[in-house]
């Protein structure tokens, strides 16, 4: 098992230099470590205005978030790697022809994953609190407590997705109607303690000071863990002959967008046959839907808590609807084999163009709805004013900042630390900004109206730019699905 493990992680390595380089692997635990040290430090500054509670649970439920975003991608399917990365197409695409069975190869890849990400963020968050000592020391058994809520949190996000992953990906599509109960248990913890912060036992922990919150998280995990391995199946998913979709009724409906482009019509047909087929609306939902409806389970219960500074409307859940769609665009991308379409009579900025299109398409009403649905169980209607205008830049500002900075190579954003670095300033910083601004709308009205206005104007502004720059910007790359291309 050791040795597979090892395995993947050397795999892990080749893959991001494929991208990028070992030495960019570096860039992102430095700002993490750094990151982490400033925090503590600034910790008396922080008290002002947020309790120590307050603060742990921004850290844990972020990790927790965290692992369950980057289990979705990790678990599922095989599909997503083997047509995003081609020839280097990582060991676990390839299980089927490995002399090792699919079970354990699915649970050696899961701890290769929790391993390389305790390198990634774990260790260099770790790191800070221990530089940090320097100048503001903790009790060591304190400093040992926080630690292992933070490592135990992101340890259930992460296997709580690989669970329902593994269930997504079963035959039997029965099962999905078991997947909300996967949060049974915490939900369980919540209430035998009486307290809203038992949905991430592990502040339990912090609070109380006892080890006991912290050792049942680890034992959840397990279990998910477990479970995830026994319900994943690999392998062939049956011996159909026959394939759901038309190709012609997709073309039909392309001739709305296109109605004079027949080569974008046709590609653009293609995209949406291949969601059909290859069954991509499941990984898609996943990855979309399950994080806000853990996002927003969680909000419910942090606004539950007492003398909490802010208030959450649908301003709020304008932006976060507008960060987690670009998942859409990720998927989009990660479906065709780009080699293939080196044959066909088209260039990487009129295919980057079509997936931009498509992911409006489909993320524009999902976005509505979400927002219309919030507000109506929020009972802030008023608060569509803001949020629907702000949804209609900032889903296409994304779209198209990551098509910028990405194009047909989305995988950059985690094998690319420059790349990532880019893509944060770009899109965390002006959504960063109207999440703060929609906390403060409570308080002071005008200058908040004025900041949410501004930043919907240059999101327009930004959209016809970067628009307009696409096409410079990955005219000479070729279809390349090594990310050789990209490099170039």
């Amino acid at each position: 098992m050791w040795n597979l493990i090892r395995l993947f992680l050397l795999e892990e390595l080749r893959l991001r230099r494929s991208f990028s380089s070992a030495l960019s692997l570096l860039v992102f635990p430095e700002v993490i470590l750094l990151g982490s040290m400033c925090g503590y430090l600034f910790l008396p500054q922080m008290g002002n205005s947020l309790t120590t509670s307050q603060i742990h649970m921004g850290v844990l439920g972020s990790l927790f978030m965290f692992g369950v975003s980057m289990g979705g991608i990790a678990f599922l399917g095989k599909e997503f790697i083997e047509r995003s990365l081609g020839p280097v197409t990582m060991l676990a695409a390839s299980v089927s022809y490995q002399p090792v069975h699919e079970k354990r190869m699915y649970l050696a890849y899961f701890l290769h994953d929790l391993l390389f990400y305790m390198f990634l963020v774990l260790g260099p968050m770790t790191g800070g609190l221990l530089l940090g000592q320097i100048v503001r020391p903790m009790e060591a058994g304190r400093f040992l407590l926080i630690t292992a809520a933070q490592w135990s949190t992101f340890l259930l996000g992460l296997s709580l997705s690989m669970l329902v992953s593994s269930m997504i990906n079963r035959r039997g599509r029965w099962i999905l109607l078991l997947a909300p109960f996967s949060m049974a248990p915490l939900v369980t913890v919540q209430i035998l303690t009486g307290e809203v912060k038992g949905f991430l036992p592990a502040v339990l922990s912090i609070e109380t000071g006892s080890w006991a919150f912290i050792i049942l998280t680890s034992l959840l995990a397990v279990v998910y863990t477990a479970f995830g391995v026994l319900l994943f199946e690999g392998g062939a998913k049956g011996n159909r002959t026959s394939s759901p979709g038309s190709f012609r009724r997709m073309m039909a409906f392309s001739r709305i967008l296109y109605p004079s482009d027949h080569v974008s019509r046709a590609l653009l047909a293609r995209e949406m046959l291949s969601l059909v087929r290859g069954k991509a609306y499941l990984r898609i939902s996943f990855s979309l839907l399950f994080p806000l409806l853990v996002i927003s389970g969680m909000i419910g219960l942090i606004s539950g808590m007492e003398e909490v500074p802010v208030r959450f409307n649908v301003t709020f859940f304008a932006v976060m609807i507008s960060f987690f769609t670009i998942s859409i665009y990720t998927h989009l991308t990660n479906m065709d084999f780009l080699d293939f379409d080196q044959t066909l009579p088209v260039d990487t900025p009129r295919l980057i163009r079509v997936k931009v299109r498509l992911y409006l398409m489909l993320s524009l009403p999902i976005a509505f709805m979400f927002l219309i649905t919030m507000s109506i169980a929020t009972g802030d209607m008023k608060g569509l004013l803001f949020g629907l205008p702000l949804v209609l830049v900032a889903v296409p500002y994304m779209g198209f900042v990551t098509a910028y900075l990405t194009g047909l190579w989305t995988n950059s954003l985690l094998f690319d630390s420059s790349v990532f670095m880019k893509y944060m300033i770009f899109t965390v910083l002006p959504l960063m900004f109207s999440t703060i601004l929609s906390f403060l709308m409570t308080e002071v009205l005008l200058p908040s109206i004025i900041g949410i206005a501004a930043i919907i104007l240059m999101g327009v502004a930004a959209v016809f730019i970067i628009s307009r720059g696409l096409d410079s910007r990955w005219k000479d790359v070729p279809l390349s699905s090594s990310g050789s291309g990209f490099r170039n």
